[in-house]
């Protein structure tokens, strides 16, 4: 407790001015290395404490920066002492393997493209790298839907919301790049661009050398298998041509743990009466999974109990969220606005509230409703969200079947 205490107050110096050079020769000289465990659970006091999770994401690269040295985790090998994040196909080894794909990336493609448009003002090859990069965000969402909620129930909550708000403000990053390199001054779109690439290279590091090595402390067999399991859910990026990452290579590795099973999770089966009907286990997932849109309920107990695995997902949902607090379950620039609506849930102030987005071409309706019993009793929100932009082109009537 006591170096967790000396820990916490040396990131407070920190965020109160303290410079690099004086906390790394603190650090080394109190410390020489900590565990993963220990830095994960002073960031967790501070939030607890109140100071707010985009105060440590400011300084995130600074943390890095002065810690990363001297973190030191147990890892869990195979059999035969062979680490996991060398096993082809295992999902350690495919999300290291997709950061060396985004370096490769970033080395052959989007630096050469972003010196060429500073030399001779080529903006085709910087759009084209841009918005390739943008594919990106596929990494950071299995990180964000698969491993954090795992980390949270083994009581690492701090480092996964920090580094939530740091993904977010590199995909906007992308996001204002693409924009800005059809209508942006040269100065300013070279200044953001070399930013992103230094931006992703920091998380690169971090992946890797903090939050890959706590991912192997902590999580068991089962939840790798559970990862695997969902990871083709969210999808794969940069990992064309190397040998063991591909897509192929994860589904070979997950079916040769598994059997070929088709479910981590136990399938059960059983009838289900209700006043006005019944149903069995099979028939209400079925029904459930063809429902236009996507349904997801969270209980009165704020965390995730279900969602709906039908063919055309808005937004990826993963098992592994099943049990998750629903504020875990959204990125923290956004947590204030689910905190209210809950609130206002809760209190009756509300039964129902609607969202949309529009992307693209694409109009995402979202919607919210209170769920209480007949005494009014809450019970828990559930969300109801669906891609309408088909509906919103709808006129006069139909009412012949379609050929």
């Amino acid at each position: 407790m006591e170096k967790k205490d000396k820990l916490k107050n040396l990131i407070e110096a920190l965020h109160n001015g303290m410079s690099q050079e004086e906390a790394r020769v603190i650090f080394k000289r109190e410390f020489g290395q900590i565990s993963g465990n220990e830095l994960s659970e002073a960031e967790k006091q501070l939030v607890a404490e109140g100071m707010p999770v985009s105060e440590i994401q400011k300084l995130c690269d600074v943390h890095a920066s002065v810690f990363e040295d001297g973190i030191v985790f147990m890892q869990k090998p195979l059999k035969g002492f062979f680490p996991l994040e060398d096993t082809p196909g295992h999902p350690a080894f495919v999300f290291k393997k997709e950061n060396e794909g985004i370096e490769t990336f970033l080395k052959t493609n989007f630096e050469p493209a972003l010196e060429e448009y500073n030399i001779n003002n080529n903006k085709t090859d910087l759009a084209l790298a841009s918005k390739s990069l943008s594919k990106i965000s596929e990494h950071y969402k299995r990180k964000e839907n698969l491993f954090f909620p795992l980390l949270e129930r083994e009581g690492v909550t701090a480092p996964p919301k920090v580094m939530w708000g740091v993904d977010d403000e590199i995909r906007e990053s992308i996001g204002k790049l693409n924009e800005m390199i059809e209508t942006g001054s040269k100065d300013s779109i070279v200044e953001l661009g070399t930013k992103v690439m230094a931006d992703v290279r920091s998380m690169i590091s971090k992946e890797d050398n903090i939050l890959m090595p706590m991912m192997l402390e902590k999580f068991t067999t089962e939840d790798w298998l559970l990862i695997a399991h969902d990871s083709g859910e969210i999808g794969y990026v940069f990992t064309g041509g190397i040998e063991g990452a591909s897509p192929s290579d994860a589904v070979t590795w997950y079916q040769a743990q598994t059997g070929d099973q088709t479910n981590v999770i136990p399938e059960t089966d059983g009838e289900i009466k209700l006043p006005s009907g019944f149903f069995n286990t099979n028939e209400l997932e079925s029904l459930l999974n063809t429902l236009p849109g996507d349904i997801t309920f969270v209980g009165a107990d704020d965390k995730v109990h279900y969602f709906s695995e039908g063919k055309s997902r808005v937004f990826p949902r993963t098992r592994s969220i099943i049990g998750r607090d629903v504020e875990n379950c959204h990125p923290p620039k956004s947590l204030h606005v689910v905190e209210a609506l809950v609130n206002d849930f809760k209190s009756g102030k509300k039964d129902e509230e609607s969202f949309w987005i529009q992307k693209g071409g694409l109009f995402i309706l979202i919607r919210y409703y209170a769920v209480r019993d007949k005494e009014g009793t809450y019970l828990g929100v559930v969300e109801v969200t669906e891609e309408i932009s088909n509906l919103r082109s709808l006129d006069g009537s139909k009412t012949l079947l379609s050929e």
